[in-house]
């Protein structure tokens, strides 16, 4: 068993264990997502994490939602629209208790029912459930979820049905709830008050500022962050802003920051306050005061940008989210890389690379040639080759242990070979770096670094990688030196600070991607948002289904684990893995579930997802999958069927009965084989009028299959020689020599051939045929994926596209292309 401390360790490297918070957070390198990545646009202005770890982004109008790995968004219209003559900020963004998302922008307001994710088409109408059948000047949302609406006559509260007075004349900017107690009211002279919820008397009233010069200098807009019962809030004016402090229990305010120009909003990690604004952001250090302008961010291509921030905000691993104005989304993951990358322009690159002369770049092993050839502390030879990595434990092996991507490299083509101070072994592949864990002198677990921990992604150079006497290795590729200490990594005690909540994000349905209110032959399947969805009612002819899974992973998408059953499909718990899942797990971390052909029933899926292949602490998510009965296998349907199989039975018994000396007579141990042969042939070509076999669990799942019960491949090959002669001739007008002279094999041979394949399903050549017949058609004609595999008797679109992929390693239109 791997030491799940360990690993954890490796795993999590430097996540959230900055020592100097404020310099970490500046060293962020951050990732870009722009419209051309699927965001509605490159201005991006409030972000929002919500509790499992999905964003929402707007941009101009448009709510964006992000699934770890792709964006939907949706537009609103003019009819979506709501006037608020009192609100004139910016865009705000606020989530309900009752599944609304509220969008603010200067004088109005949108609505989107969470539930499907669609606006509201008349906001009036979500007025009304909430009692409120007058002129609404401005709505807010409070911590506790709880919508605000501002009358002509006071402030209603929609849980309470009560109405607070406000302050006349005075644009009321923000409201906020304290500890669950203190409604707070802030108004656009910098008063605020501060209310009992219970009473409705005011407790408190007072400013940041008393000047009147500062009261018309911050007056336009108000961002408020609530941590406890201390209030940030940010005062804009015209020009400039400032960051004020509230103290809640204490009545005490602090000002904080104050600069000539706008402070767009803040969110807070730890003790660090962090401030985005028209130049950079701020950094304020709560504990000791002291602040930090950042003015440049840098990207992962080395570019650093100056630009104007709108928002800021952390996803629940950790890893910081930036709004930008016109750069659209940018991400940094929550930890400081523990691998040092130089290129040649540097100097410790050269520096570095000197440290490796001399280090063997072909080297040959038992007389052939190598990328390398490493012997570690424990005696065993590592050799590296292009189809993996080959462990000698002895030096009269003749048969390595063999250790590829399916094990969880990133690469099969092995450059270097070193091993640490902790005996662990690491590789340097054409793509990133691995480490094989050792424990028990065995591999226990690999663990693979790419371009989302900052390795470059070029190839390493043979041999070119050494451990230094203080346990730092080097690694050499093609533009750079890779430079890391795994016993620093180590020396950290960090625990495993996140978990991953899996989300439904796509659905399709016979080959048919299916969306929110979609009608598909009269059912519509999604009544509600597919990430809302626990149940799926479908007919008894929609039951070849694909369910795509989002682990939600920013962190380390490609490190991402499921564990899943289907009670009813697959009974038993599956751990997989990118490695281990058979194209199930995409690069992106998303699980591509297929259930091919689901008879009538009830199915139920269980799903979690970790970021630690042994660690499943959370409760699993579930979903419901009904296929309904058809209408002919009613009950009272079924009553009449079985009588008249009854009636059949009967007649059928007579006439066996009358001719069994008939068939005796005829039953001989050849012709019995040649009907047996005939069967076989008509059943491969699908001649009998039959659909094909329906594809089993461990097909489309890719399991493995008893070699026992697989037809072999000598017979595969021998068979489509002699099937038309089968078909075009009477069992009584043929022999087994006739047979074996047609497929050019002796007599003998062709017997033991057939009666070692015959009993067996015919599953395997039937497959071989059609793929055969749709690989012509896909070169030969024009017809559709869908068209083909009705005409080569597929079940279904899908289930033809997953066969053809196993077998040719690309979809059939890929195919087709080349």
């Amino acid at each position: 068993m791997i030491n799940k401390t360990y690993l954890i360790i490796l795993l999590l490297t430097l996540l959230f264990s900055c020592t100097d918070m404020m310099a970490a957070t500046a060293r962020r390198v951050f990732m870009n997502y722009t419209a051309a990545d699927g965001l509605a646009d490159n201005c991006a202005h409030t972000i929002h994490c919500t509790k499992t770890g999905r964003l929402v982004i707007t941009t101009r109008g448009q709510i964006n939602f992000f699934d770890g790995q792709n964006f939907t968004y949706i537009d609103p219209s003019d009819e979506n629209l709501y006037p608020l003559p009192e609100y004139h900020g910016n865009y705000h963004l606020y989530f309900d208790k009752y599944h609304h998302i509220w969008l603010k922008n200067t004088q109005t307001v949108t609505c989107v029912n969470l539930t499907t994710e669609k606006f509201v088409r008349s906001i009036e109408e979500e007025f009304l459930k909430f009692g409120v059948n007058q002129k609404v000047y401005d709505l807010f949302v409070d911590s506790e979820g709880i919508p605000w609406l501002l009358l002509g006559n006071g402030l209603y509260n929609v849980k309470t049905k009560k109405t607070q007075p406000v302050r006349k004349g005075v644009n009321l900017q923000d409201l906020e709830v304290v500890k669950e107690k203190f409604l707070m009211l802030f108004y656009g002279d910098g008063q605020v008050q501060m209310i009992d919820k219970d009473t409705g008397h005011i407790i408190y009233e007072g400013a940041p500022y008393q000047d009147k010069a500062d009261q018309q200098r911050y007056d336009k807009t108000s961002v408020l962050y609530v941590d406890g019962d201390t209030v940030y809030q940010i005062r804009n004016g015209v020009k400039e802003g400032a960051v004020f402090q509230f103290v809640a229990s204490l009545r005490q305010w602090k000002e904080l920051l104050r600069k000539p120009y706008h402070l767009n909003n803040l969110t807070k990690r730890d003790s660090l306050l962090l401030i985005p604004a028209e130049y950079g952001f701020w950094q304020y250090s709560i504990n000791d005061g002291a602040s930090e302008h950042i003015e440049d961010l840098s990207l992962e291509s080395g570019r650093k940008l100056n630009f104007t921030l709108n928002v800021m905000c952390f996803d629940r691993q950790g890893g910081l989210w930036v709004g930008t104005e016109q750069r659209g989304l940018l991400y940094a993951r929550p930890f400081t890389s523990p691998f040092r990358v130089f290129s040649w322009t540097e100097k410790e690159a050269t520096d570095y690379a000197a440290m490796l002369d001399g280090m063997v770049e072909s080297p040959t092993f038992r007389g052939k040639s190598a990328n390398c050839v490493f012997r570690d502390s424990r005696g065993w030879t590592w050799v590296g080759t292009a189809q993996g990595l080959h462990c000698y434990r002895n030096k009269d092996d003749k048969l390595p242990q063999i250790i590829t991507k399916r094990d969880g490299l990133l690469n099969n083509i092995i450059h270097s070979v070193v091993e640490d101070k902790l005996h662990n072994i690491w590789v340097a592949t054409s793509y990133g770096i691995s480490c094989l864990l050792m424990e028990n002198d065995a591999v226990s677990y690999i663990l693979s670094y790419n371009n989302y921990d900052y390795v470059p992604s070029e190839s390493f150079l043979n041999g070119k990688a050494k451990c230094m006497p203080d346990g730092t290795i080097i690694m050499q590729s093609v533009d750079h030196v890779v430079v890391f200490n795994p016993s620093e990594m180590s020396t950290l005690k960090q625990e495993y600070k996140f978990r991953l909540y899996p989300k439904l994000i796509r659905l399709m349905v016979n080959g048919v991607d299916v969306r929110t209110g979609d009608e598909l032959d009269g059912n519509v399947i999604l009544e509600k948002a597919i990430t809302r969805v626990d149940e799926l009612n479908l007919n008894y002819d929609q039951n070849s289904i694909s369910l795509t899974f989002s682990a939600l992973n920013y962190f380390r998408p490609s490190q991402t684990y499921y564990r899943v059953r289907v009670k009813g499909f697959i009974d038993d718990w599956r751990i997989l893995t990118r490695s281990n899942s058979g194209g199930l797990i995409d690069r992106r971390g998303l699980l591509h579930l297929p259930m091919m052909s689901l008879r009538p029933g009830t199915y139920k899926i269980e799903l979690q997802a970790s970021i630690i292949p042994d660690q499943w602490d959370t409760v699993p998510y579930e979903w419901t999958i009904n296929v309904n009965e058809p209408w002919w296998r009613t009950t009272g349907v079924f009553v009449l069927f079985m009588a008249i199989l009854l009636i059949l039975l009967c007649v059928n018994g007579y006439y066996y009965v009358k001719n069994s000396s008939l068939r005796l007579l005829r039953n001989s141990e050849e012709v019995g084989v040649l009907k047996r042969i005939r069967l076989f042939a008509e059943r491969s070509s699908l001649q009998d009028g039959s659909e094909l076999l329906e594809p089993v669990t461990d097909e489309i799942m890719g399991l493995y299959v008893d070699p026992q019960s697989e037809l072999t491949p000598e017979f595969m090959e021998m068979m489509p020689k002699i099937i038309p002669m089968v078909l075009e001739t009477a069992p009584r007008h043929l022999t087994m020599r006739q047979l074996s002279d047609k497929a050019h094999i002796d007599v003998q041979k062709f017997y033991a051939m057939i009666m070692a394949n015959i009993y067996k399903s015919p599953r395997g050549l039937a497959r071989k045929l059609m793929l055969s017949k749709a690989e012509i058609l896909l070169k030969d004609s024009t017809k559709t994926i869908a068209e083909i595999a009705a005409e080569c008797k597929f079940v279904s679109p899908n289930h033809f596209i997953a066969l053809f992929v196993r077998e040719y390693g690309m979809p059939p239109e890929e195919f087709r292309r080349k």
